[in-house]
């Protein structure tokens, strides 16, 4: 599909430049930022210095993302935005809550392909003290559900812990060494947990 991404670059205003949509479900880790959880728009329209917070735009003039980060270096070229209905939901939280909620249990996620139609997503790292230790996970644990969803990619754990909150328990099922293993952790916001 089409993009078209507008905003000010090196302060030249109403530029637009046009592109394609390359990828719609981006992780950030896959660009090496590790803080944040978010999935990206990838793009080939180009997004300068300037655009971040510009409309990416379809062919049909509506808005489908916010312009907000460039790939420079080796494969430059690359630019990504955050998706609308994220960028809303953000704004919600902001307007009701006055700062956005980033429930995280406290785990980096490992995504290995076992097969060409398989993946397992494993636990690679747990942060002291945070939910996920207290909770008993450990690393090498493999996610097979997290409540009734049944977890294939990394981007389902995030979106199942997300979808949770912080306000209550989650029970997840987890394989460690051939026996599953069923507990329940109570995600905490990201600011809490680096703050620990």
């Amino acid at each position: 599909d089409w993009a078209i991404a507008v905003g000010n670059p090196f302060g030249l205003e109403n530029t637009v430049t046009l592109g394609i949509i390359s990828n719609l479900n981006r992780n950030v880790n896959q660009l090496g930022i590790y803080d944040k959880k978010l999935e990206l728009i990838q793009t080939d329209a180009a997004i300068n210095p300037g655009n971040s917070g510009g409309p990416l735009l379809n062919s049909d003039g509506e808005v489908i993302g916010i312009n907000t980060l460039i790939r420079s270096g080796p494969g430059a070229g690359l630019s990504f935005a955050i998706p609308i209905n994220k960028a809303k939901e953000i704004a919600y939280q902001l307007l009701n809550n006055g700062k956005v909620i980033h429930p995280m249990i406290g785990i980096s996620l490992i995504e290995e392909s076992i097969s060409e139609k398989n993946n397992v997503v494993k636990v690679g790292y747990i942060v002291p003290n945070s939910p996920a230790e207290k909770s008993g996970i450990k690393i090498d644990d493999i996610f097979i559900k997290i409540g009734d969803k049944d977890i294939q990619t990394a981007s389902d754990v995030i979106e199942q812990i997300s979808k949770n909150g912080i306000e209550k328990q989650v029970n997840i099922l987890l394989k460690r060494k051939n026996k599953f293993i069923k507990l329940k952790v109570k995600p905490t916001d990201i600011t809490n947990l680096q703050n620990n």
